[in-house]
């Protein structure tokens, strides 16, 4: 996803806009009720939030563009759990408001709000907001912007020097996720939900994939099988549950993933259980055991709060810098450092991203592999996109293709380019455009 490659905007459109129609602007329980009672969303409005310390008068004044409604649980409600955490740990007085479900085309009207509200600093949530982002920047150069998911800011070189960019990372959790999955399937088949074909997204299926090839082959001897369904949605709670059950029911799959902001898949794997059929899913950005208590084997889960924190720190106190900030495991933890096996932190709130709790269903052995796993990471002792994440074997697409080996890796299928080291660096992830051969179906084009 660098510059010249092809974005989210490019071939999404105004799509994501359409996908948050059926889902409600409100609260997380509001919303959830929305996706069993067919309710029809709030238009976009702006929530304030407002926190004051005794003796001092003025206040941050903090703004944020968020692309669905936060009642959505997923991405949307993520970051406005992090704006409310930073708000609550910042220690001075702010003021916090945000615009929900702004499709990508009006981000700049949603901006304009804000500034006109007083917000000195503003957050912009989704890739397709970047360009925009980076317009308004060069705009109001006596304010500061942060954009979550994309590549442009002053300290990359292609944005003004008030604009940043920040991501919360999830790959290296999606293959502990994979590694829980190849533990308990008994079908040997494993299904994925996808919401768009990106490189975010492509990314986060190969660990898992990798993850659960890894763990159902040391079992079996047996390479795992995949089968995405793609439903190019966001938010569609009606259509992941749809492809849900058409990889439980067509291809024989009994854990399923997913990219969509809702639980719903989580929901259809509980209903399984409930049904004495052992399907397992796991929670996505927010922790949703609570929607699948049976069927929840453990999940990935985002904190945006101690980055946007950083950020309400440089700007309260002049010290603003341009950085891009892209978090993985053991990021903004007390002690980033791995720590012996029978006292790891996975399975605890920690940091930015962080494991969910693993189900008891996950075979001990398995349990302790994916908490030392969990604290390798922390130091990158491991990492998925490696021979040793993949049994000591080179990683191959679906053409048969080495594109990650001991001593060299391929940036991505568009551009050939060929590096030297055994594990996927920035790039080669940021821009992942090929499936790992135990994947079924083709990687659609962009």
């Amino acid at each position: 996803m660098r510059s010249g490659k092809i974005s989210r905007r490019a071939f999404l459109g105004v799509a994501r806009s359409a996908a948050i129609a059926g889902v409600v602007a409100a609260g997380a329980v509001g919303a959830l009720a929305g996706y069993l009672g067919g309710s029809s969303a709030a238009p976009p409005k702006t929530v304030t939030t407002t926190m004051t310390v005794p003796g001092v008068a003025e206040p941050l004044k903090v703004g944020y563009v968020y692309v669905g409604p936060v009642g959505d649980y997923g991405w949307s409600y993520g970051h406005d759990r992090g704006r409310r955490w930073a708000d609550e740990h910042f220690g001075l007085p702010v003021k916090s408001f945000y615009r929900e479900s702004v499709p990508e085309a009006e981000v700049g009207s949603a901006i304009e709000t804000l500034i006109d509200e007083g917000a000195k600093l503003i957050f912009t949530t989704s890739f397709g907001y970047m360009d925009a982002t980076a317009e308004y920047a060069e705009k109001y150069p006596d304010r500061y912007f942060v954009h979550i998911s994309g590549y442009r800011s002053g300290a990359a070189g292609n944005a003004p020097e008030n604009m940043s960019s920040a991501f919360a990372e999830f790959y290296q959790l999606y293959y502990l996720n994979g590694l829980a999955a190849g533990a308990v399937t008994e079908t040997g088949v494993i299904g994925y939900v996808g919401a768009y074909p990106i490189p975010e997204v492509v990314r986060h299926i190969n660990a898992f994939v990798l993850g659960a090839n890894y763990a159902y082959k040391k079992r079996t001897g047996k390479n795992i099988k995949a089968h995405v369904n793609w439903i190019f949605k966001w938010v569609g709670p009606d259509d992941a549950r749809k492809a849900a059950i058409a990889l439980v029911e067509e291809k024989n799959c009994d854990v399923l993933a997913f990219t969509e902001d809702t639980p719903a898949v989580l929901q259809v794997a509980e209903e399984y259980q409930k049904k004495g059929r052992k399907v397992w899913s796991f929670s996505h950005y927010s922790d949703m055991r609570e929607y699948g208590p049976n069927a929840h084997l453990t999940g990935q889960i985002a904190n945006w709060g101690p980055i946007y924190l950083d950020f309400y720190r440089m700007v309260a106190t002049n010290s603003w810098r341009s950085v891009d900030i892209w978090t993985r495991i053991g990021d903004y933890t007390p002690y980033k450092w791995r720590r012996p096996v029978e006292q790891s932190t996975a399975g605890q709130p920690e940091g930015t991203v962080y494991l969910a709790p693993l189900h008891p269903a996950i075979p001990s052995e398995w349990q302790l592999l994916i908490k030392q796993r969990y604290e390798e990471m922390k130091e990158l002792l491991f990492e998925p996109f490696s021979v040793e994440g993949n049994l000591g074997e080179p990683i191959r697409d679906q053409d048969g293709e080495v594109m990650i080996d001991r001593d060299k890796i391929i940036v991505s299928k568009a551009s050939g380019e060929v590096r030297s080291g055994g594990r996927a660096d920035h790039d080669a992830l940021w821009s992942m455009d090929w499936f790992v051969e135990y994947i079924e179906e083709p990687l659609p084009k962009l």
